[in-house]
């Protein structure tokens, strides 16, 4: 019993880790992001041939309760940053696309029904709101 036992839960935990490698983040930037603490990560993205840097700058000054975050990419077109002010149901959102990267969902962007994976989708919807996200080139 303890065998099976043993073997279910490693079963489990390479599971539970399968789903944080497929995500574009590391597990130490979603945990932060689950509870919006200031952190920072970079890395090369192939598909793209840029530098991306994912950060968390932690809740807005003003008191609205908003988690701020700054994606910012730069490749041969040029430097983008995109600034986010997630509400807490909005990060409770993208942080649960996150958990699940892959499943394949459908949002509605601009009045359209799109599909794509979660953590995609979520962001694209997010990301095509000016209320949430705004994009800025440098």
């Amino acid at each position: 019993m303890k065998i099976f036992f043993a073997a279910l839960l490693l079963i489990f935990f390479s599971l539970f880790q399968q789903c944080f490698a497929a995500s574009k983040y590391s597990q130490d930037f979603i945990r932060h992001f689950s509870v919006c603490q200031g952190y920072k990560e970079s890395k090369y993205n192939v598909a793209y041939n840029s530098q991306d840097t994912y950060e968390i700058k932690g809740y807005a000054p003003d008191g609205s309760g908003k988690c701020i975050y700054v994606e910012t990419n730069s490749w041969q077109r040029g430097t983008y940053v995109t600034t986010c002010m997630f509400s807490q149901k909005q990060q409770e959102e993208y942080f649960r696309a996150m958990l699940n990267p892959d499943i394949k969902t459908s949002v509605t962007i601009k009045g359209m029904a799109f599909v794509d994976a979660h953590e995609n989708a979520v962001y694209l919807k997010y990301y095509n709101n000016p209320k949430v996200c705004r994009t800025v080139r440098l």
